[in-house]
């Protein structure tokens, strides 16, 4: 996780042409370094610990699944917050896809920009989707309760992010974020779902 964050932070602070993620491919491998990796340490600590079967140490793809989604559904609600400070982790490869030099220009409020500013959110929330199925597969595995839970919520938020976030022009305007009120009727929704 050290070497992988330590390489995007250089990258980051010696570009002198762009200090953007330029591909898909490059967008996953950071969410990896830095939360696809707490997915598969935790899955080990669930095995360590007894909690968790031992071959759910082993369920390395769809642990670093369940933790992309978490970490891109973070990088998307948090896109505004983010340009404003200078990081940029939305890939190239997407927002040049429609017709964008620099992201920053998805913050338009009117007009063409903003129209495909709009589809280039929908390509950004699908990437972040494809991870769920991986992350309900894992779900499914996990047996203590507590595990459950502490794996569940945290995704359960992130499903309801994304809803919140799609085709939403606000994502450009400000942190779009699930309100305290509304996660606790999702929880609460969540943990009746299971009763």
């Amino acid at each position: 996780m050290e070497t992988g964050m330590a390489d995007f932070a250089h990258r980051a602070a010696t570009s002198t042409t762009t200090p953007y993620l330029t591909s898909i491919e490059e967008y996953d491998l950071y969410c990896h370094y830095v939360a696809g990796l707490v997915g598969e340490g935790l899955s080990r600590l669930f095995a360590a610990t007894k909690k968790e079967q031992p071959w759910i140490a082993d369920q390395l793809v769809l642990s670093n699944s369940m933790g992309l989604l978490l970490q891109k559904t973070n990088i998307l609600r948090d896109f505004r917050e983010d340009c404003d400070e200078g990081r940029y982790f939305w890939p190239r490869e997407i927002w040049n896809a429609y017709g964008f030099a620099k992201p920053e220009e998805m913050t338009a409020v009117e007009g063409d920009a903003q129209k495909r500013a709009m589809w280039a959110l929908s390509h950004m929330t699908l990437n972040a989707l494809g991870h769920v199925v991986d992350g309900l597969d894992y779900l499914k595995m996990l047996r203590n309760q507590s595990v459950f839970n502490f794996v569940a919520i945290p995704a359960t938020m992130a499903i309801a992010t994304l809803a919140l976030c799609f085709m939403n022009a606000e994502v450009f305007q400000r942190n779009v974020k699930i309100r305290k009120g509304q996660a606790v009727k999702v929880c609460g929704k969540f943990a009746s779902d299971l009763v």
